[in-house]
């Protein structure tokens, strides 16, 4: 039987580009994965997510984080409007300028109340983007079939 890419999307709010300078990479390593990638900013407007089998939602947490910035308030409006996502596998990540805090809970807390499935999460700081910015291709690689 051929081989057939697994339809995965990435969806970010790319408030300040945070988000953008990760999608390239992680789009590339999703790809050499197997993965056909699909990147779709929330300012873009709707998406259909039901051709999808596995989504990647990125959010920026702005600021020092203290009270959990992450997702911003416009992704958890974005998302919340989505249809349930009970059958689909979510990987979440956050790029944080100076502290992340309890911004990757919310995250979390944003995609359970929808009923999607974690695979992973990864928190990309600014200064150094490339720490470990393997783990969600990995774990999307193994875990989204």
């Amino acid at each position: 039987m051929p081989f057939s890419p697994i339809p995965l999307l990435i969806l970010i709010d790319d408030q300040r580009g945070y988000c953008g300078r990760v999608v390239p990479r992680l789009q590339e390593l999703l790809e050499q994965r197997g993965f056909a990638v699909d990147t779709h900013r929330i300012t873009d407007g709707p998406v259909d997510v039901e051709q999808y089998r596995g989504i990647v939602i990125g959010s920026p947490a702005i600021g020092l984080s203290v009270k959990g910035t992450a997702p911003t308030p416009a992704l958890d409006e974005y998302v919340r409007a989505l249809p349930d996502l009970d059958e689909h596998q979510v990987a979440l990540f956050i790029v944080f300028d100076v502290y992340p805090a309890s911004s990757m809970d919310r995250m979390k807390g944003m995609i359970f109340d929808k009923g999607a499935e974690l695979v992973t999460t990864h928190e990309y700081g600014l200064l150094r983007m490339d720490t470990d910015d393997h783990t969600i291709a990995a774990e999307c690689m193994v875990r989204i079939r």
